[in-house]
This record gives C-alpha cells, sequence and structure tokens, in this order.
C-alpha cells in the first residue's frame, strides 16, 4: 500500500487541537505513521498565531507544546515558489506552497476556497473524512 503524504490546512491542525472529532483521529493517523504529514514554516506560524487567541485560553507554554508536537510528526518542507492561484484569499496559497514543494499527493481542508479547486497540479484536495476514508 502506497503511503499517502498530505497538507493539512490551518484549521485542519486547529480542529485537531480543539475537538476530538475527524482531524484529531486524521493527527492521531499521522503520529503512528499512516501518512506523511508535510508543514511549512508558515503554516506553523500561523497555526500557532491561531491556536494562541485568547479565546482558546491556551498558555504560551501549552502553545509551544502544542506546536512542539504538531512538527514531531511533520516534515517540515521549504517552499521556494510563490503562488498567487486563490484570489479570493491570498493566505491560503501557503498551503498549496507546502504541498507543492513537498510533493504532497493531497491537501486536506474545509476551506471553500481550497476545495473548489478540487486539485492544483496532481495534487487532489480533500475534506477530512474523504481523506479519512483513503487512508
Amino acid at each position: 500500500m502506497k503511503m499517502y503524504s498530505a497538507t493539512l490546512d490551518t484549521n485542519t491542525l486547529v480542529s485537531a487541537t480543539i475537538a476530538r472529532g475527524k482531524e484529531y483521529a486524521l493527527f492521531e493517523l499521522a503520529k503512528k505513521g499512516k501518512f506523511k504529514l508535510l508543514i511549512s514554516a508558515s503554516i506553523i506560524l500561523e497555526y500557532k498565531r491561531v491556536i494562541s487567541a485568547r479565546r482558546f485560553g491556551y498558555t504560551p507554554k501549552f502553545v509551544d507544546e502544542l506546536v512542539s508536537s504538531i512538527l514531531s510528526v511533520s516534515n517540515l518542507v521549504f517552499p521556494d515558489t510563490k503562488l498567487d492561484v486563490v484570489k479570493e484569499d491570498p493566505d491560503d496559497n501557503k498551503i498549496l506552497e507546502c504541498a507543492v514543494a513537498g510533493k504532497a499527493d493531497f491537501i486536506v481542508s474545509g476551506d471553500k476556497h481550497l476545495l473548489k479547486l478540487k486539485k492544483y497540479k496532481k495534487i487532489k484536495i480533500l475534506k477530512t473524512g474523504e481523506f479519512l476514508r483513503l487512508i
């Protein structure tokens, strides 16, 4: 069976942190090595910024531990190409940049702008549930 590689968008990572739903299950599979998780510094920085919001109530030390746990199961990639594919939400381009740089098979996202693309180059863009059924 082929080992898939995937880039998870920031909101998928946040959902994996704050709720025990499909995204959490997906992250647990990454921890078990069921697929290769690809991440970039810009995704991690955005995740850290979002998860540090007061509404979540996490201490800076706990946020650092969350970031470390993601990095410990991820392959860090360094995108060298800036993309301008998602015009409606240019922030989403960092997800595509990471996936392209890491030669990902999939992007896992709940973001309507990314999902609307369905595919970028050879990278399929799926919702969490769809990717879970695949692996």
